[in-house]
């Protein structure tokens, strides 16, 4: 797949003519903005330790999209899980191209999940008020690029008073070499509803893979009052993979949302998280887990905006690395001029396994006015050889004090994770701590 500063979207592809009036009007407006806008400049903001040119994609030269034999093993264990009621819901979404619904007794009657095409034939007030909220155009380039061209997504809406006990989780699988997919997700979160969602995001280009595999993928979620939405992203694409994802939330008056990132896989990863705290009570945590090896380069940024005053926020981003991998965390912490007594907080850890790893951190404030509680640090370093030296003195060898040292400071954030993928999560944790 070849990248190429001229790419333009043309003006004639099937993705712009799909849907009602109004969202192919958005379509081609985003294709426009696209078009129209600069790629980021290389070495500015968020743009400083990862080169744009690499997520500038031709799609008319992807090749038909194949799919690995992964997506079928993760699919059948959560198969097992949805029969075992550890989970309400499974939705596999193949490229955008194959979107399968599962549902378990678990989830509520009231309870919509379905195909985004779909959903704005059938509840298309909603989508019409919702999509395109928080990520479009105006949002960047990347963005614009996602908003013109994502072929299907999925819709879930909780109505108002619904709980849905059980997660509902959603299985994004890329295609191999050479392949594009834009993923799209909506979730609506009516007053004193819960809900948890579980984004997947897997497959890609396998190793050794000439060319790269392609993902952009925009998660919009609105939480009204009173709601409870935990929101957990697992990326876990193979070596060959590079991924741009953008997640934006936005919360009412005494909503909570919990978000947790976790990121083991892809060649080349840049994920940007982001809530807006939008009525007073609103409450907002983050709390992300990376864990780099090889080569792997990770990119992520966080936002919280306190638009209203009486809302909190705290974020806990923990990073490991290890071999000639690489991390850069950009965190931002806006509070407006009228957002009075608020409460934020943000920490960035990074362990940093062996000599050769890199770690970036920049925590960020925009704090305009004096009314406010607010925090943040950020460490980065190899484990205390004091700890080692203790747990050796105990008769623990080496390798293993390491591993146990590495799992306690894992172990808070994989403690938050719903059942259904716990145990996968600490068998890629253990996994790459097995040769150090």
């Amino acid at each position: 797949m070849t990248n190429n500063t001229d790419i333009k979207i043309p003006e004639m592809i099937p993705e712009l003519e799909r849907g009602p009036v109004w969202l192919k009007e958005k379509r081609k407006t985003s294709r426009d903005d696209y078009n129209n806008l600069p790629i980021p400049r290389r070495g500015l903001h968020l743009w400083r330790y990862t080169d744009p040119l690499k997520f500038i994609i031709n799609r008319d030269t992807a090749q038909e999209t194949a799919f690995g034999e992964s997506f079928d093993v993760i699919k059948q264990e959560e198969l097992t899980n949805l029969t075992a009621k550890h989970i309400s819901a499974l939705i596999t979404d193949k490229a955008g191209r194959e979107i399968e619904f599962f549902t378990s007794d678990l989830l509520p009657e009231k309870v919509v999940i379905k195909k985004l095409s779909e959903a704005v034939e059938t509840h298309s007030e909603i989508v019409n008020e919702y999509l395109y909220k928080l990520i479009s155009s105006g949002t960047g380039k990347f963005e614009a690029q996602n908003s013109a061209l994502w072929n299907d997504g999925v819709f879930v809406y909780i109505p108002d008073g619904i709980t849905v006990e059980k997660p509902i989780h959603l299985l994004h699988e890329a295609g191999l070499a050479n392949s594009v997919q834009f993923a799209r997700t909506l979730v609506v979160v009516g007053k004193n509803a819960q809900v948890t969602i579980v984004d997947e995001y897997g497959g890609g280009a396998e190793k050794g893979s000439k060319e790269q595999s392609y993902t952009n993928a925009a998660v919009e979620i609105y939480g009204q009052q009173d709601s409870r939405t935990k929101y957990v992203m697992l990326q876990r694409q193979t070596d060959a993979s590079h991924l741009y994802l953008t997640h934006r939330g936005e919360i009412e008056q005494n909503a909570t949302v919990l978000t947790i990132p976790l990121s083991f896989g892809g060649q080349l990863s840049k994920q940007n998280f982001g809530v807006a705290l939008n009525g007073q009570g609103a409450d907002s945590k983050m709390y992300g887990l990376l864990f780099g090896s090889g080569r792997q380069h990770y990119d992520n940024h966080t936002l919280h905006h306190h638009k209203v005053g009486k809302t909190t926020s705290d974020i806990d981003f923990k990073v490991v690395l290890k071999d000639k991998s690489d991390s850069a965390y950009t965190g931002l912490i806006r509070i407006e001029n009228n957002a009075k007594t608020c409460e934020a907080y943000q920490e960035n850890r990074n362990l940093m396994l062996n000599k050769g790893c890199n770690a970036e951190t920049i925590p960020e404030l925009e704090i305009l006015n004096e009314d406010v509680m607010c925090s943040h640090g950020a460490t980065i370093g190899p484990i205390d050889p004091e700890m080692v030296f203790f747990l050796k003195s105990r008769g623990i060898n080496e390798a293993s004090a390491v591993k146990m040292i590495v799992s306690g400071f894992v172990n808070s954030t994989i403690k938050m994770v719903p059942e259904d993928i716990k145990e996968r999560i600490t068998e890629y944790v253990l996994t790459r701590l097995e040769t150090i």
